[in-house]
Order: C-alpha cells, then sequence, then structure tokens
C-alpha cells in the first residue's frame, strides 16, 4: 500500500512539472504572408558566473550602459563649472586713487593760492633781540577765483628805539603807518605773478612790489619754492615801504625829514622747504638773500644780507593754523637773531 501511494505521489508530481515547463515555453508566431523565414540563431550563453546564467530558461538582455561625457570633469556640459580639485582664485578688485577736494590740511600739499571764495586773516608777530626791535602786522587774502587771490597787508605796530628823538632809551610802541593791496595770479599749478602797491601814510611814500611765487609739491611729505617777493622799488623818490619792518619805515621817515639820502628799494631772493611730518604738523624752513639799495657793499643804506628761518606750522583744525619759528634777520649780526609767531584763521 506503501509502495502505490508513493508512484502515485511521484506520478502526480512528473505531471505537473511537465505542465507548468509546458506552459513556461513561448510559443512560436506565425510568420506574416510574404515576410521571409526567418533564421535560426543560437542565444549567446550567459556569464556562468553571473546571476543571470543560474536562472531558468532564457533571461532578459541587460540595459545598455550610460555613454561617458566627452571630458571626465563634465566642463563641455557645464563650461563654467570647476575641475574638482581646483582653488577658486580671488578677483582682483582695482580701486581708484581717491582725490581729495577742498583746501589741504597738509601745509605741504596746499596750493599757493586761497580757493575762490575762500578767506583768511592772519599775523606774525616777530622781534629782533638785538637792538630790539618789533613789528607785528595783519594780513588778509581772499579768493576771487582758483586762480586769482586779492591781499591786503597792515602794519598794526611796532617796538623800536623811535630814530627821530635823541634818546637812546626811547623803546616804546609805535602805531603802524604802512598798508598796501597785492594781487597774485596763477600762470599755472607752481607758478604765479604777485604785484602789489605799499604805502607809508605819513610822510607819503609809495613802491612797487613784485614777486614770483613759486611751489613744487615733490611728494605727499615734500615741497619746496619760492621768490615770493623778488623787487620792493620806491616810485615817489622817497623811501620803498617795508611791510615786515616797522623801524625800517620810521627810519626812511627821519631820513626824509632830514633830506639824508635813502634806498632805492630792495631786491630779494628766498627759498623754502616743507617737510609733512604728519597730516597736522609741517617742519618749514627759509633762506636767501636781499640787496638794500640794490648794492652789494654795506654802506648807510644799503649792502648784501643773509637770512635764515626754521620752524613749524601746526593745523588743529582745518581752518586754523599756529606756527613758530627761529632765525636770523641778518646772519653776519648775533644780535639780529629774532623768534616769530603765526597765526591764520580760514573762512
Amino acid at each position: 500500500m506503501r509502495v502505490r501511494r508513493l508512484v502515485s505521489v511521484l506520478s502526480v508530481c512528473m505531471v505537473s512539472s511537465l505542465a507548468i515547463v509546458a506552459t513556461a515555453q513561448p510559443k512560436k508566431k506565425a510568420p506574416a504572408k510574404g515576410a521571409a523565414p526567418a533564421k535560426d540563431t543560437k542565444a549567446t550563453a550567459p556569464d556562468p558566473g553571473s546571476a543571470a546564467g543560474s536562472a531558468a530558461g532564457s533571461a532578459a538582455a541587460p540595459p545598455p550602459e550610460d555613454e561617458a561625457p566627452k571630458d571626465m570633469e563634465g566642463t563641455t556640459e557645464n563650461p563654467g563649472a570647476r575641475t574638482l580639485g581646483e582653488e577658486e582664485k580671488p578677483a582682483v578688485v582695482v580701486t581708484a586713487p581717491v582725490k581729495k577736494t577742498g583746501y589741504p590740511i597738509e601745509e605741504a600739499q596746499r596750493p599757493i593760492n586761497l580757493l575762490k571764495n575762500m578767506s583768511e586773516v592772519s599775523i606774525g608777530p616777530h622781534a629782533q633781540l638785538d637792538p630790539y626791535r618789533g613789528a607785528d602786522a595783519l594780513r588778509a587774502r581772499y579768493g576771487i577765483t582758483n586762480k586769482v587771490q586779492l591781499g591786503l597787508t597792515y602794519v598794526m605796530a611796532g617796538i623800536y628805539d623811535d630814530p627821530a628823538t635823541m634818546d637812546d632809551d626811547s623803546l616804546g610802541v609805535h602805531g603802524g603807518k604802512a598798508l598796501g593791496l597785492d594781487l597774485t595770479v596763477m600762470l599755472a599749478n607752481w607758478v604765479g605773478v604777485r604785484a602789489g602797491v605799499p604805502i607809508y601814510v605819513k610822510p607819503f611814500a609809495l613802491s612797487l612790489a613784485l614777486g614770483a611765487p613759486m611751489k613744487f609739491v615733490i611728494n605727499e611729505k615734500f615741497a619746496v619754492g619760492g621768490l615770493d617777493d623778488l623787487f620792493n622799488i620806491a616810485l615817489n623818490g622817497k623811501f620803498a615801504p617795508s611791510f615786515y619792518q616797522e623801524y625800517n619805515n620810521a627810519l626812511g621817515a627821519q631820513r626824509e625829514d632830514t633830506n639824508t639820502a635813502q634806498s632805492d628799494g630792495q631786491f630779494r631772493v628766498s627759498a623754502f622747504a616743507i617737510y609733512q611730518l604728519q597730516p597736522k604738523l609741517a617742519f618749514i624752513g627759509r633762506t636767501g638773500f636781499f640787496l638794500e639799495d640794490f648794492k652789494t657793499s654795506k654802506a648807510a643804506n644799503g649792502g648784501l644780507f643773509y637770512f635764515l628761518r626754521a620752524g613749524l606750522n601746526y593745523t588743529p583744525r582745518k581752518y586754523l593754523d599756529v606756527g613758530f619759528s627761529l632765525g636770523f634777520d641778518d646772519l653776519s649780526e648775533l644780535g639780529a637773531f629774532a623768534p616769530a609767531g603765526f597765526l591764520a584763521v580760514r573762512i
């Protein structure tokens, strides 16, 4: 009985397997009318090591692989893309130099003239020590345009021994009597022409003052120049009034009263150098010579004189200058040592 049952079970399994295999086999389609009969081709044997080779029956062909890009970095498809590992270079930004406007706070960078519609008022007290002769002048400048400047000078007072008195100890304060106008016209940024008319009130004296102010800005720290006042020529046969030393005017007035020979004027050559230590602080040196009465030989009213000064200019505010200097009005005389101050306010 057991053998029969076993034979029956095996028979059923074999029939079922044959039915499944017969069902899995693809049915051949009948060829279309007029079509050539298909040739019998053998399927390529699968790789025995692949999973497809172990499957029963014929497996589907693997899908085609994606075509590789023409370049491995992919720059053809994205030209703006960076190559792997390439560092991005920082963009170089070129900034235009900042051009300063307005009136410079640095003494070395300032133009010879004031700017248009700008005005300045200054004083410059100074004193020669032996014999003592002090003076102070009030100066005003106004910029008509950037190239044309009008100036006014008035000698306010002087401290000296009056040459009109016989007393050797008559040192005192005397009111100033000299004033005048001047005009400066710039021919270029570095050179101009200056003409002025100094006048002494009593006795009346008149002169013509000429200059060719120059200034060369070498760099941000250094500038040189000179020739501010070349000539001061007496015009009415008397003396040429001075804006620097009121004693010289008093001496000229005394000689006029006594019919003594007068100086016909001065020829002066000067040069200066400016070193800008800081934007607000500059050192200034000035030297040169002048010919009194246009003569080189020293006499009662003439001769050759050399001068030398050095000092500093400090600008605590853009509209304010404070300065101080030391030097000699005449290098041949020890007593000609003369300290001086400076104060200027701009509007």
